[in-house]
């Protein structure tokens, strides 16, 4: 076998020692980003439809309680050391949701405290018996406007109270329909003392509006963002997500070659979450469904999806990537709150037919923790319209992001210079066979399955093909990939016997 040099020349005659530099085959290694998608206020200085990296406080690029603020402060929390970036949202058209907080005339000469939860985040002021009704309204916008205490920090609220007399309107940082969901409560724990009686919490303006993301998305160049975090989950946006990251021209073809999963939640009944995602059909696309609850949509988005990303390393060495074939049932949520009614928590019964209906689901400890349950993507039916459970779970989606590139990086590693040919019966590293590059497809499997990503190598070496293609400089190969599963269902008969029959 010859020695191969990259830059030393052949017809060198002048003495004695020269040596080149190169770099030999590494260890798979990669960045798996998450990207954040929402609206920033005008208060934050970061361009709209730019991304920038999540380094610090997002306060003020994004702006003080506006949505991306609060969507990078919850992803922090559950993907504490993994790479995050913020892709601003401009608020654009669309009005802006309001609630009044109406302080009763009945709570003059009463004393004691008077309590309101916005996201779940609990304000509480002091009332006097001096106190008129005007006095209390000023009080509680007052300290809305301070703000809440929360992961170590002193935050901003997604809302801006105003006084008038004895009302405080409430009006959302950002525009749109997105508003309506902003949890205003006065009653979560249900401590809150005889006060909350002269409370009454009203919607006053309803948010219109959803912000496009053709823009946004298109300033994403080629760069990757495995897990792609929005809380818009309506037909119009869904429906760009899915041209965006589709098999055929988006991230997923195999021109570019770039991936990602889109996750996000929608709040809505039972009913309306079932029959929503029969009627969608992309496997780049969890939607986690929410009947209520004090926290967010955008909160539930990003905790959710950075929760994913911080468990499953698309960019870790071979070895640790059974941590992708590992189920997500059972991560918790940090800073996501339950709906506040039980009967809200979805039943097993429900979360079955969610998940038949390609609706993502969660479970609610005893303590009020979320937890995942089954993060399906909406995929249900093949091109024939038929059943199909291929891509039903996104652990098998991204098992095979993480397969196909480490693939591709020890093909292009090892061959990215090389000459084909039918036959190298010298060992001559510059040619490259069929035979060769299938070899290496099945090392690579191999080591894939003693990581946990893949099984039943034997089974893939016999069934692989590499082949030359009738272009001659062109190899084409079959790859059935056999990716680990998720154990997810224990089923025992357990039969009862007074005694047993001899």
């Amino acid at each position: 076998m010859s020695v191969a040099f990259q830059n030393i020349p052949s017809n060198l005659r002048v003495p004695l020692f020269y040596a080149e530099v190169n770099a030999g085959q590494s260890p798979y290694q990669g960045p798996s980003r998450t990207l954040l998608i929402g609206q920033k206020t005008s208060g934050g200085s970061a361009p709209a439809n730019a991304p920038v990296i999540l380094s610090g406080d997002p306060t003020p690029l994004m702006g003080a309680g506006s949505m991306l603020t609060e969507m990078a402060i919850w992803a922090r929390q559950n993907n504490p050391f993994g790479e995050i970036w913020m892709l601003p949202l401009a608020d654009g058209g669309g009005a802006t949701q309001t609630h009044t907080l109406t302080i009763g005339s009945g709570i003059a000469g009463s004393s004691g405290t008077l309590s309101v939860y916005i996201g779940g985040e609990k304000v509480s002021i002091g009332v006097a018996s001096t106190d008129t009704n005007a006095d209390v309204a000023t009080n509680l916008s007052a300290a809305i406007n301070q703000g809440f205490y929360k992961f170590g920090r002193q935050l901003s609220f997604p809302v801006i109270a105003s006084v008038a007399t004895n009302v405080v309107t409430l009006t959302a940082r950002n525009a749109g329909a997105l508003g309506g969901k902003q949890s205003i409560l006065k009653d979560l724990v249900g401590d809150e003392g005889p006060l909350q009686q002269y409370i009454t919490i009203a919607a006053g303006t309803a948010g219109t509006g959803v912000p496009t993301l053709g823009t946004a998305l298109a300033a994403l160049g080629d760069q990757e963002f495995d897990y792609i975090c929005a809380p818009y989950a309506d037909t119009t946006t869904l429906d760009v997500i899915k041209d965006f990251l589709g098999a055929t021209s988006g991230r997923w073809s195999p021109i570019q070659q770039l991936y990602g999963h889109y996750l996000t939640a929608m709040f809505d009944s039972y009913a309306n979450l079932a029959a929503f995602g029969s009627g969608r059909n992309d496997p780049n696309v969890s939607i986690m469904g929410v009947v209520d609850s004090p926290s967010s949509p955008w909160r539930w988005a990003a905790a959710y999806g950075a929760r994913i990303a911080g468990d499953k390393n698309l960019g870790g060495e071979s070895d640790q990537a059974y941590r992708i074939s590992m189920p997500v049932q059972t991560l918790d949520l940090v800073g996501i709150q339950p709906p506040q009614s039980r009967v809200n928590w979805f039943s097993i019964t429900q979360r079955n037919t969610l998940y038949q209906d390609g609706i993502a689901g969660f479970k609610v400890a005893t303590d009020g923790t979320v937890a995942l349950d089954r993060v399906v993507t909406t995929y249900r039916l093949n091109s024939f319209g038929q059943p199909d459970i291929t891509w039903l779970d996104i652990e098998t989606r991204l098992q095979m992001v993480y397969f196909v590139r480490y693939m591709r990086q020890r093909i292009t590693q090892k061959y990215s210079r090389c000459a084909l040919a039918d036959d190298n019966p010298t060992g001559n590293p510059g040619i490259v066979t069929t035979k060769i590059l299938k070899a290496e497809c099945v090392h690579v499997y191999n080591e894939l399955e003693q990581g946990g990503l893949v099984e039943n190598s034997d089974a893939f070496a016999k069934a692989l093909v590499v082949e030359r293609s009738s272009d001659p400089n062109r190899v084409n190969a079959y790859l059935p990939v056999d990716t680990v599963n998720q154990f997810r269902v224990f089923a025992a008969n357990a039969t009862t016997f007074l005694q047993f029959p001899s």
